[in-house]
This record gives structure tokens, C-alpha cells and sequence, in this order.
């Protein structure tokens, strides 16, 4: 299976050949020795322009259906115009949110269901009355101006409003990747090893959409699931082999039912498939990484670049900084894009692509170019990233530990305040590598003291399950994987499987542990990849003692009396001494 172009084919310029699993570029010298990939450019995240001038263009039009019906309302049926001011707006809302969703953001993969943008939309038009109806009522009845010019005066002081909510807000949160059904169902091939089918567009899924029909091994649908209210939350497995999961209102819950045979089939209600994210990573990744286990593959929660002699392998925790150091190498460096979040390891020592969008954060795109942003996304973005962040997960892990629905609290939370997606090439201009042999783990922490060493094979596998195991903290995980069992192994076989499978993946890697104290990591990588194995120059713990968090690549400071940079490491190193070795926890 080929994994789907993710770039257009306008923006594409060199072309690529794929020779024994490596992504072998055009551009490459005829001795093949080195594995390199398109000089990236930094590319505007967003080309808010066109967009302005769309909506713009939907605003006049819907100008004239409001001015239409307020005329029509006033004049031939004798309404009051106030009272006229707010059905017209209902009618040029309707108007105006059609052109908006088919026309103006149509090149967004938007999620929730059209109905709920619908009524968000119509919420905010709603809003902006209580500053249109008031300045119609002082320029018509105390300063005499003729209602249809007063009601054009009132319109035109919201429409800022209106567009910065609508573009950062109802059809905020993702750039599009064009996803097709074939009968209602989306069809999904990962390469080659496990394919599923959904009623659903899942957009995380959308590079391995295919326009062919694919026999499942995973099938996802919206069904109507009922049910009683209930006190707690309640996850079991009937006497079907059923895992039924059901919150505290009944049917206005967040609910799902899975059943494992031949193929698992996942149900999911109204909620779960309106908030697709939710859906994706809380039911269908679980299941997906264990039949992926099943299948003999590993999927790794990761980062991982294809760098000159293959895969480098970026384990962390949640929220430690991988995608902004995955843009920061791929922006100084023709190396290829493989993830940011999720990776597929084989058991013969490849990793495959996981291309799922990218959640951005005020952070992140300071290693791109956050001034490339206008001011308003810019601001929109470090709200919507506040609510996805550390802290707001946090605060949902606390939720979770009391007697409340919480599935279907994150739920609503996921449609009101969307999470900032965007794939990798709608960022930077890079090259995407299906698989390459795995080179290299590199296990990031953050923290004092600053330490880089060459940790244990032991220590690294126990390091690379336990950053896996931190993406899948929230509930329903912890009540809903212990009740799953495929090809004939329990949670515990699986997860005994997958240990092994990840031994064999990584046990000819080169490894590094380093931690430091900014985020430095993007001036690291190359010095590590440059060393042969066992190897860590002096210099690494220069850099990881540094604590400014965006400082520009480059060469490095050698340690001098004086130096700005051996200034902060010795100011760490005050705290608590840094550590270079070899062997770490895990001896």
C-alpha cells in the first residue's frame, strides 16, 4: 500500500522513488550513500487573504438579504423595525452560514457536524444584536437617519467580529486533507497491515484514505445507543464478549459498544461521531494499537525523523516538546517527516509513517514563525492551545477521578473550543518518508540536573512503553483496554507481546538519554547523530544546560570563562550536577 501523497501536486516539484523501503530522492547522487530529502522553506501557516476577501464577499451579499427582509418586514407587513432587525438576521444568517460552509471554508476539515457550526454561528449572529439592535435604535429614532441606513451602519461595526469568531473559531482547528466515502463509508488502508471502515470522517486518519473499498478489520459506525441514567460511570463486558461503555445522562451521554470477532466493530452515538477527535483517540487508537500488536507491529507514541542513515526514534512525555523540535530539525535539515505524535515499529527494525495532524500550541509555532501569523490567529491560537495544553489535560486527568461523565465533558469541550490541528506540509515545505530502517532512540526529558548519557537497552524499552503508555491516561483507557482481547491474547498477553516486539524493533538502535533545561533539543540531535555510537561529546551538555527555550541553531559556544552559554551551564551546574555517562537507571 502507498501511503497517499499529503501535498498537492502543484507544490510537490521533485519527483521520488521508493527503493528496498527508503524514500530515495530524485535530487540524490548517483552513489546513493547519503538518505536526504527537499531543502525545506518555511511556509505561511495560514493565507488568510483570500479568506477575509471570501467572507467579504458573502458578508455584501448577505447584506442585501438582510436589508431585503428588514424593507419587506417593515414596510409590507407593518413590523416594528427592531423587531424586524432580528428576523431579518435570522434570514441573512441562514443565507450567509450556507455561502460560509460551501464556499468560504470549504478547504477546512472542520470538525463537529454542520448543525452545530449552524447553531454556533447562528448563536453569534444572535450576540452581535446586542450591539446592532442599540446603535439602529440611537441613529433611527435619535439622530433621525433612515432605518436601512442605520441598520448598514450596525452591520458593518460587527463584521470584524463576526469573521475573526467564524475563521478562529466555528471552522477553526484543522487544515483540510480530502477524505472520500464510497457509499457513506470511509475507507482506510494502514499500510497494508490493518484497514479499516468508517461511517465517520476521521480526520487523524486521513493520509491513509484510500478510493478503493478495503475488506476491515475495524469497523466504526454512528448508531443510536439509549440507556438509563445512571450514578456512576459504568464500562463492562457482557455475556456476548460485548465492552459496553455508558456515562451518567443515558442517551445524551457519550456511549460506545465494541465487539470483538472476526473484525471488531466499534458503535459509537451522536456525540462521540460529532466529536471526532475524541472518538479517534480515546476508542479507535486503543483498538487500533492493539491489533496492530496482533499484526506483530508496534505503534509507538514518538516523534521520529528519517535522517541521513535512517529513523531517529524522539521519545517523550505528553507535552514535552517533540513537535516543536520535529520543526525546528526539518526546517534545518533535508531530513524526511515520519511523525509527531505516533509511529509504527516493525519487528525487523523499520518504522512506518503516522502522519496524523499536528496539535499546535503558542510554543510550537514559535519554532516555525509565529509573526506569520496575524494578530487575531495568533491570539485565537493561544486560547484554543491553553484549553488543549498541560494544564488543561491536567485539569481533565482530575476530572476524571471524580463521578462525573467526563468522556462526555471532553466531548463538548472538543466542539467548543477545537484543538489547533494542522498537518506538517501546511506548516513547512518537507518531504514525508513512508518507512526507513530505525537508526537511532533518543529519550528527551525536561528538567534539572541537565544529563546526557547512553542509557541501557532495559531502561530504554521500559522508557519508551511508559512515554507510550502516557498518551493513553485519559479515561476511558484504564477501565476499557483490560476488557479487550484479540487473536485469542488478553490485555496483559498483548501488552506482553508488544514488549517484545519493541526489543526486537530497537535492539540494533543507537541510543542517548539527555535532559535538559530548556528546549534545546533541536541543536542536540544533530551533535548525537553525528557521533558513532556510544559517543557524547562535551558539548551536549552545554547545549542541555541552557535554558533559553527558542535559541537560534547554529554552531555552539565552547565552554570559555565568560561565555554567555558556559555562564548558564555553570549556573546549572551550581544546582545540581550534570551527568555524562554511560549506563544510566536502567544498569
Amino acid at each position: 500500500m502507498t501511503l497517499r501523497n499529503l501535498a498537492d501536486n502543484n507544490t510537490r516539484d521533485h519527483a521520488t522513488r521508493r527503493t528496498e523501503g527508503n524514500v530515495i530522492q530524485a535530487e540524490q547522487t548517483a552513489q546513493g550513500e547519503r538518505r536526504w530529502h527537499r531543502q525545506p522553506h518555511v511556509r505561511r501557516l495560514l493565507r488568510t487573504l483570500l479568506h477575509p476577501s471570501k467572507f467579504a464577499l458573502v458578508g455584501i451579499l448577505g447584506i442585501f438579504v438582510n436589508q431585503a427582509a428588514l424593507f419587506v418586514l417593515v414596510e409590507w407587513f407593518g413590523v416594528h423595525y427592531l423587531v424586524s432587525a432580528v428576523l431579518a438576521s435570522q434570514v441573512s444568517t441562514l443565507n450567509n452560514f450556507l455561502l460560509t460552509e460551501l464556499w468560504v471554508f470549504r478547504d477546512r476539515d472542520t470538525p463537529g457536524h454542520a448543525i452545530w457550526r449552524y447553531l454556533t454561528f447562528n448563536l453569534l449572529n444572535m450576540a452581535t444584536l446586542l450591539v446592532r439592535v442599540p446603535v439602529l435604535y440611537v441613529l433611527t429614532d435619535l439622530a433621525g437617519v433612515y432605518y436601512l441606513i442605520s441598520n448598514l451602519v450596525a452591520i458593518g461595526l460587527t463584521f470584524g467580529i463576526r469573521y475573526l469568531v467564524a475563521d478562529n473559531w466555528i471552522w477553526a482547528g484543522r487544515d483540510r486533507r480530502d477524505q472520500h466515502p464510497i457509499n457513506g463509508w470511509f475507507q482506510y488502508d494502514v499500510h497494508g497491515v490493518v484497514r479499516l471502515i468508517s461511517t465517520v470522517n476521521l480526520p487523524e486518519l486521513a493520509a491513509f484514505n484510500v478510493d478503493h473499498k478495503v475488506d476491515p478489520d475495524i469497523v466504526i459506525r454512528r448508531r443510536f445507543i439509549g440507556g438509563r441514567p445512571r450514578l456512576r460511570v459504568a464500562n463492562w463486558r457482557d455475556a456476548d464478549g460485548v465492552i459496553r461503555y455508558r456515562e451518567h445522562l443515558g442517551p445524551l451521554s457519550a456511549a460506545f459498544d465494541v465487539r470483538i470477532g472476526k473484525r471488531i466493530e466499534l458503535d459509537a452515538n451522536w456525540l462521540l461521531t460529532w466529536s471526532h477527535h475524541v472518538l479517534y483517540t480515546n476508542m479507535v487508537e486503543p483498538l487500533l494499537r492493539f491489533v496492530l500488536v496482533d499484526r506483530d507491529h508496534v505503534l509507538l507514541h514518538c516523534a521520529a525523523i528519517d535522517a541521513d542513515r535512517g529513523a531517529v526514534i524522539l521519545s517523550a512525555q505528553t507535552d514535552t516538546g517533540k513537535t516543536s523540535t520535529v520543526l525546528r530539525l526539518l526546517m534545518a535539515h533535508s531530513w524526511g517527516f515520519i511523525s509527531d505524535d505516533m509511529a509504527i515499529l516493525t519487528p525487523g527494525g523499520e518504522m512506518l509513517s503516522y502522519p496524523k495532524p499536528m496539535t499546535l500550541s503558542s510554543h510550537t509555532m514559535a519554532a516555525v514563525n509565529d509573526q506569520a501569523l496575524p494578530w487575531a490567529d495568533r491570539l485565537m491560537l493561544a486560547i484554543r492551545s491553553k484549553v488543549h495544553s498541560k494544564e488543561g489535560r491536567s485539569a481533565g486527568h482530575a476530572l476524571g477521578r471524580l463521578p462525573v461523565p467526563i468522556v462526555t465533558i471532553n466531548a463538548w469541550v472538543q466542539l467548543l473550543v477545537p484543538p489547533p490541528k494542522y498537518h506538517v506540509q501546511s506548516l513547512i515545505d518537507c518531504d514525508i518518508s513512508e518507512r526507513a530502517p530505525i537508526d537511532a532512540v533518543i529519550l528527551m526529558e525536561r528538567g534539572t540536573p541537565p544529563l546526557a548519557e547512553e542509557p541501557t537497552f532495559p531502561f530504554t524499552i521500559e522508557q519508551l512503553i511508559e512515554n507510550t503508555d502516557d498518551a493513553y491516561t485519559f479515561p476511558p483507557f484504564a477501565t476499557f483496554a483490560p476488557l479487550v482481547e484479540i487473536g485469542g491474547r488478553s490485555y496483559a498477553q498483548l501488552r506482553e507481546h508488544e514488549l517484545g516486539l519493541l526489543e526486537s524493533a530497537v535492539r540494533n538502535a543507537r541510543r542517548s538519554r539527555v535532559r535538559v533545561v530548556g528546549h534545546t533539543w533541536s541543536e542536540i540531535v544533530p551533535i548525537l547523530l553525528e557521533q558513532p555510537p556510544g559517543v557524547l561529546p562535551p558539548s551536549v551538555l552545554e547545549v542541555a544546560a541552557r535554558p533559553d527555550d527558542h535559541a537560534p541553531a547554529g554552531p555552539l559556544a565552547v565552554m570559555q570563562p565568560g561565555n554567555a552559554t558556559a555562564q548558564a551551564a555553570q549556573a546549572a551546574q551550581a544546582q545540581e550536577p550534570p551527568v555524562v555517562g554511560v549506563g544510566g537507571r536502567g544498569s
